[in-house]
């Protein structure tokens, strides 16, 4: 005889029509427990609930609204199975009428016409457990998914305590190594200034577990250390990690140049700089354009020699997309055109806010 552990639940209000049912059911290895109301059902309504047998006469409810909160209140994995026995009829009409008299909303339902042979009930039940134990093998997976997913999420936040805490190691190396040079003092502001810029980075991934980074936030948060108003406007985009930390250098490397030696420097006067992004369309995919615009500073001259800040901003963003640096008289101007999916890759789903910056 084949046992099951999942409960089967009779609601029949006539005791001696529950009680043949329950006596079949338990000969054939079930665990039936018999109720005759409604409150009775519902109170059974659990993680062990195999199936619900209901006769037509406990169809003939007043109010069902404490089945409909409990068939709502079930876990997203779960869908109570609910088979009806029923009269026979002698119209199909009639039998939907019946049918009609539970609410839709448990919409796990499987109509059984009485009298039937034991084996057709059994068979019928059978059929509706293993469903059942289906939705239980999702609910174990679920629980899984989401203990693999508490654990990584720890690693995670471990692992970016250690990258930062290496961050600022290596600035404490800087420090102590440079100490003894003041002449290397300029040098040793560069290397921490750049570090630092990781390190807010990085405190901005943390915020997602390292799953993206609003594009709009981390402009704001890279600017915001420059005492200067610095003119941003653009969608809020949510881009992967390495892209994040790729534009945040790349934003520093374009902030420190216009302080000394652009828009923003002493010799430039009322100067300007303006940051523009946005996506847009070509040739059936999605794109992310960027600008970044000095109006107002000294005139302007491309360098003779390639400095480090202009190699890391063409290795890193030259990387994502297309780079483009300009040098006009009036003010510095960098363009970049890629494919938005090369930002966003690491990211489901994409997110897009109509929100725009504004700058202190």
């Amino acid at each position: 005889m084949e046992s099951f552990e999942e409960k089967v639940i009779v609601y029949a209000p006539y005791v001696r029509d529950g009680a043949s049912i329950i006596s079949l059911l338990n000969a054939r290895g079930h665990r039936a427990i018999g109720v005759t109301s409604l409150d009775g059902l519902v109170g059974h309504l659990d993680d062990e609930l195999g199936a619900v047998l209901m006769t037509e006469e406990a169809l003939v409810q007043i109010n069902w609204s404490a089945l409909l909160v409990a068939v709502r209140e079930q876990p997203s994995w779960s869908s109570y199975p609910f088979i009806l026995l029923i009269g026979q009829h002698r119209s199909a009409g009639q039998a939907e009428a019946v049918r009609a008299l539970f609410p839709p909303e448990a919409g796990n339902v499987m109509v059984l016409e009485r009298p039937m042979g034991s084996t057709a009930l059994v068979s019928a039940l059978r059929w509706a457990i293993e469903g059942r134990r289906r939705q239980f093998v999702t609910r174990d997976h679920l629980s899984e998914l989401e203990r693999n997913a508490r654990h990584q999420k720890l690693l995670t936040r471990e692992l970016a305590h250690r990258v930062k805490n290496t961050i600022a190691m290596l600035q404490s190396i800087v420090t102590q190594t440079m100490r003894p040079h003041p002449e290397m003092g300029p040098v040793r502001e560069l290397i921490i200034a750049r570090f630092l810029a990781l390190s807010r980075t990085h405190d901005l991934l943390l915020g997602t577990d390292f799953a993206s980074a609003d594009f709009l936030e981390l402009v704001t948060r890279t600017l915001s250390v420059h005492d200067r108003a610095f003119e941003a406007r653009g969608p809020s985009i949510q881009i992967a990690p390495q892209a994040a930390l790729s534009f945040a250098l790349v934003l520093h490397e374009l902030a420190t140049n216009s302080i000394k030696y652009g828009a923003f420097s002493e010799a430039a006067g009322a100067g300007s700089v303006r940051l523009t992004w946005s996506t847009n369309e070509l040739d059936g995919h999605d794109s992310f354009d960027f600008s970044w615009v000095e109006r107002g500073g000294p005139a302007v001259t491309a360098p003779s020699q390639t400095g480090f800040g202009s190699r890391l901003i063409q290795t890193t963003l030259g990387a994502l997309g297309n780079v483009e640096v300009a040098y006009p008289a009036e003010g510095l101007e960098l363009r970049y055109s890629g494919p938005l999916s090369e930002l966003t890759h690491a990211v489901v789903p994409i997110s897009f806010r109509a929100e725009e910056a504004q700058e202190e």
